[in-house]
């Protein structure tokens, strides 16, 4: 097998670098790779990570995110979800939402960058979001 190298961009570098920056993490594969590539542009970013206690692997992937951000000296929010019993999706959605906009008024993030599905070949990996971008995904 021959070794592959990857081009990978960031939409937005100068933007994000010359901003307060919020990482929605879920300790996957996506939202790791994004980690360590806003890391290696020097972009500055703290975490936030939502705990459904839905899997077993829920603590681990909150524990992930404390030491990464312990070691990169980056702040990270850990929130619990209240017990979720009918249409979890949608109310996850809109639990994880309320906590990233309250994360975003109270410490002046200006950006919320998510990892949903990062297409690699396809440099797709960042999706920039502005509070009144939240707010209406909200409603």
């Amino acid at each position: 097998m021959g070794e592959h190298n990857f081009e990978i961009t960031l939409e937005f570098v100068e933007e994000l670098r010359g901003s307060r920056n919020l990482l929605a993490f879920s300790g996957g594969v996506d939202s790791s790779a994004l980690y360590f590539l806003l890391k290696s542009y020097q972009i500055p970013f703290d975490v936030a990570i939502m705990n459904y206690g839905m899997r077993k692997q829920a603590a681990l992937e909150v524990s992930y995110a404390q030491n990464l951000c312990l070691m990169d000296n980056k702040r990270c929010f850990v929130e619990y979800a209240p017990k979720i019993h009918n249409n979890f999706e949608s109310n996850a959605r809109k639990l994880r939402y309320d906590f990233f906009e309250n994360l975003i008024m109270h410490f002046g993030y200006s950006h919320l960058i998510l990892a949903h599905q990062l297409d690699l070949q396809g440099n797709k990996f960042a999706k920039n979001a502005n509070v009144a971008q939240i707010q209406e995904d909200l409603h």
